[in-house]
């Protein structure tokens, strides 16, 4: 059940007043009853975004409109209220993104990029536009990006473009190009925006944990493959991907690292192991070699490339989701608590 707070923040003031058609109001309130996770988009539209709202109440998070004639000046003056106000809408000063659409990416790039520092958001999501962020720009939040592949308008800003300068600041960017607006699949954006956020920590204010661990499938060392940990009973968390690809720089066979910034939080979460390949050609030349099946290649070359072909392929990856084929249950994990509490893991499953 939803609880909708409908408050005006009179522009300039800063003070709650009842919402009256006569005044212009900064922003409206829809504040999750339940589940709510402490997590705020403030969401910059020039269409009405309340069904938007509310499918982010719908999944824990709060959610801010503001006007269509909303400005670059009242878009960081709501972000600027929310975090001062944070406490009576439940929400956490430090968790707040800002999602803008249309001409309301533009202004929700000029908040995220070209404002002070106290000013940006946490997160920033702009779909089908944005802005450049000023050269010398530095410390710019996370970005994830939607747009058309297609030729914008004159004037519009490219997509790639955005894309290329926000990795040239270092900032953390996903972009994501779909054919054109109208397309279904561009429909998808939002569950894909949600999903980045809640793995970029908008959803928690809990300790990411770094992990180190070792995969071992059927007695043996698992070459190549992923983890994957799903967290159980809480809303907070994204699901996390632990790669196992050891080639290089002295990894062990078998190793998987996740770094705190990007690791879970405590809590219990399903382990999903997918085996990739038993073994992988060391370079390319391995590869023609395979494809080729000799050549000018002496044979024991032959031999060596033929021996390492890979078994099963990426396009048949052996799946894994009980410890061993005749558990009743699926496959769980404890992280503790602790930043070093994580790092002696150990995952094992049998195919038989």
């Amino acid at each position: 059940m939803l609880q909708f707070v409908s408050l005006a923040i009179m522009l300039g003031l800063g003070t709650a007043a009842s919402v009256r058609a006569a005044e212009p109001t900064l922003f409206t309130a829809y504040v999750p009853s339940a589940q709510n996770t402490g997590g705020a988009v403030v969401i910059v539209s020039p269409a009405d975004a309340t069904p938007l709202a509310r499918w982010f109440n719908d999944r824990g998070l709060a959610a801010f409109t503001l006007p269509p004639t909303a400005t670059a000046a009242d878009t960081a003056l709501a972000l600027r209220t929310l975090r001062a106000r944070a406490a009576d809408y439940t929400i956490s000063p430090t968790r707040i993104a800002i999602l803008g659409l249309g001409r309301g990416a533009d202004l929700a790039a000029d908040v995220a990029y070209n404002s002070p520092p106290e000013t940006r958001p946490a997160l920033v999501g702009l779909i089908w536009g944005g802005r450049l962020p000023a050269d010398g720009a530095t410390k710019l939040p996370p970005t994830f990006l939607a747009a058309s592949s297609a030729k914008g308008a004159d004037g519009a800003t490219d997509p790639v473009a955005l894309w290329s300068k926000l990795r040239a600041t270092r900032t953390a960017v996903d972009i994501h190009l779909f054919p054109a607006t109208a397309q279904p699949a561009s429909e998808e954006w939002c569950e894909m925006f949600f999903n980045w956020a809640r793995v970029g920590g908008l959803l928690t204010d809990a300790p990411r944990l770094a992990l180190k661990g070792m995969v071992h499938l059927d007695g043996h060392v698992l070459p190549h493959g992923y983890v994957i940990l799903t967290p159980l009973g809480f809303a907070g968390a994204g699901p996390i991907v632990c790669r196992v690809i050891n080639s290089t720089a002295n990894i062990p066979i078998g190793e998987f690292t996740v770094p705190a910034d990007q690791g879970p939080i405590a809590g219990r979460y399903s382990v999903e192991l997918r085996q990739n390949m038993n073994r992988w050609l060391s370079n390319s030349f391995m590869s023609a070699l395979v494809q080729t099946r000799g050549g000018a290649a002496t044979p024991e070359q032959v031999h060596f490339g033929h021996h390492r072909a890979l078994s099963p392929t990426i396009d048949d990856q052996h799946v894994f989701t009980k410890a061993r084929p005749t558990d009743k249950n699926d496959y769980f994990l404890e992280i503790k608590p602790g930043a070093d509490a994580n790092l002696a893991l150990k995952i094992e499953v049998f195919s038989k």
